[in-house]
């Protein structure tokens, strides 16, 4: 990673942030999936402890990750389906530069990556229904039941559909899932695309992707901590973004 995108992103980021924003705070230890056995350090109460050394040098990885994607303007989509990160999903879409990335703030409906032929279908109807809704000397020659039915059809494929108008094809370059056990489905088409999957995880998930390499395991169910680590993300993403821009001008200018 660049050494300025690691100053403004990476450095600023403490165990003791991790701590006061209760990343450490795992579920039940009867409950703990073995394969993360190696992310907590310890149990209170019959809850587990979530070792932050651990997430927090997983945190770093995906920075780099995000910079570089930043770096060459890659798409990521992003998925968080929970009730509780329903509106953060798509607030934390709009903050990449230079555009909003695609996402999913509702139920992955299946074939979403692997049968592209018919989500494009369904958001070139989508683009059909706006552009009427749009075109208000059409929609006066309709009747008024006949406005509503193309606004309630609008509507209902809007509440599956609208994050992914920005969705360039099938193979983003990373799928970020901020829930992991809601979102099974989304992983398992990624990585038949191979497409490299980023995952917040809490400490019970019977789920989890094929490789852990990318898989950061704190608290999903606090707002602050999704906050914290987002934000990092959001930064690093931006910062190789801008970079490569400065580059761009200082080849420019020789």
């Amino acid at each position: 990673m660049n050494k300025k995108a690691k100053t403004k992103s990476i450095e600023k980021l403490s165990l003791m942030s991790l701590f006061e924003v209760g990343a450490h705070r795992g579920n039940k230890k009867s409950k703990l999936n073995p394969k993360l056995r190696k992310s907590v350090f310890g149990t209170d109460k019959g809850m587990t402890l979530i070792d932050l050394v651990k997430t927090k040098g997983s945190l770093e990885k995906v920075c780099e990750l995000f910079y570089s994607l930043g770096s060459k303007k890659k798409q990521i989509l992003i998925v968080g389906t929970s009730k509780h990160l329903t509106t953060k999903t798509q607030e934390f879409s709009s903050e990449f530069k230079p555009e909003q990335m695609p996402y999913v703030n509702h139920r992955w409906l299946g074939g979403t990556l692997t049968n592209w032929p018919t989500i494009k279908k369904t958001l070139s109807t989508l683009e059909k229904l706006r552009n009427i809704e749009d075109d208000s000397e059409f929609l006066s020659k309709l009747s008024k039941n006949e406005r509503l039915a193309i606004k309630r059809k609008k509507e209902k494929i809007e509440r599956f559909f609208a994050g992914l108008t920005k969705l360039k094809n099938n193979k983003p370059a990373a799928l970020f899932v901020l829930d992991t056990p809601d979102n099974d489905i989304a992983i398992k088409e990624a990585e038949i695309m191979n497409i490299p999957v980023v995952a917040l995880t809490n400490t019970s998930t019977t789920f989890l992707p094929s490789s852990l390499d990318n898989t950061i395991v704190c608290n999903i169910n606090s707002i602050n901590t999704i906050d914290l680590i987002l934000n990092i993300l959001v930064e690093s993403y931006n910062e190789g973004y801008k970079d490569s821009l400065e580059i761009k001008e200082e080849e420019d200018k020789k």
